[in-house]
């Protein structure tokens, strides 16, 4: 049989409840030319069993179900699931959201006709009350890699790996960061600085799914993994031939990562016990140059509270409570 052009890589873990409207989105693509290789990262529930009795059901997709022996994490078990893929192309595709219809051949047709090493798209976010929201734009037109990077720490282009078709070979080759959330943001920016041609589409073929789980909507400790991964997209972004790098930057590290550890935590914690070493451990990470510096950059709010966050993590949280409660 010959190989498809596209393998979508579809991790599985704790979706027994979802994947199989997922699999249902994929199995009714316009386009037949891809395949779906699912992983079952030792999910304590019936996920694998649900995908596998779903996929065997059908014999117009093909299809191949790997089971993990022990739990991987999200960015290391997608990276298995490229490694069993046979297609020129993967698409990242989460086990609990869905895909519109036509999301195969029109990355395909787009790949195609601009020999792009990445085709992004938009999507739309789907919240728990049924409100979709077109959140997530991609823009339109034809770029390098690198100006796709610039616009990442420009906050101009999302970092999701999910709607971005990426070369296959580009996509093994980053560094799928073990054990660490926010994990896309360090995949997407490598497989980006390493495309000769990036292919923007405005199409929205994607509906991510908030879930009252979700990373966003619940306390995490975990969350401080984004120091981590800036200090990695720091060194795979540093030797780019980008325009004003350092103050583009400071912005993604400190207006951005920065800012959504502290709120998150402080919005999400149920107290200030669990909150407060997360904070502290911003708070002393920030410095007077790093709050100016949001000054400067003209986020005057931002630099306000941060402030107080610096003064004294309870401050921030109770301020931050009073102004987003849920």
């Amino acid at each position: 049989m010959a190989a498809p052009k596209i393998s979508v890589l579809l991790p599985m873990y704790n979706v027994e409840d979802y994947v199989e409207h997922c699999l249902d989105s994929l199995l009714a693509q316009s386009c037949t030319d891809f395949e779906i290789i699912a992983v079952d990262d030792c999910s304590p529930d019936r996920s694998g069993e649900v995908a596998a009795r779903v996929l065997a059901q059908q014999s117009r997709i093909p299809w191949k179900l790997v089971r993990n022996i022990e739990n991987k994490g999200l960015a290391e078990t997608r990276k298995i699931a490229a490694l069993e893929a046979r297609g020129d192309y993967v698409l990242c595709v989460d086990s609990d959201d869905c895909v519109h219809p036509d999301l195969v051949r029109t990355v395909l047709r787009e790949a195609q006709q601009h020999d792009a090493d990445i085709v992004n798209f938009a999507a739309e976010r789907i919240y728990p009350d049924g409100t979709a929201l077109p959140e997530i734009e991609s823009g339109d037109g034809v770029i390098t890699g690198v100006e796709a990077v610039q616009k990442v720490l420009e906050l101009k282009l999302s970092a999701f790996c999910w709607n971005k078709l990426v070369r296959r070979e580009i996509f093994v080759a980053a560094e799928h960061p073990c054990g660490l959330i926010f994990e896309d943001i360090c995949v997407s920016v490598q497989t980006l600085a390493n495309a000769k041609v990036v292919r923007l589409i405005p199409d929205r073929l994607y509906s991510y799914m908030v879930r009252e789980s979700g990373i966003s909507r619940r306390f995490n400790p975990q969350v401080v993994d984004l120091f981590s991964i800036m200090d990695r997209v720091e060194k795979s972004t540093a030797s780019l031939p980008i325009a004003d790098h350092k103050r583009l930057f400071f912005r993604l590290k400190y207006a951005w990562a920065y800012r959504a550890i502290a709120f998150q935590t402080a919005i999400t914690a149920p107290t200030y016990y669990l909150a407060s070493p997360i904070l502290r451990s911003v708070s002393e990470k920030l410095r007077v140059k790093h709050l100016l510096g949001m000054f400067a950059d003209r986020h005057l709010k931002l630099s306000i509270v941060m402030t107080m966050l610096k003064i004294h993590p309870w401050i921030f949280y109770c301020v931050v409570r009073r102004f987003n409660r849920r």
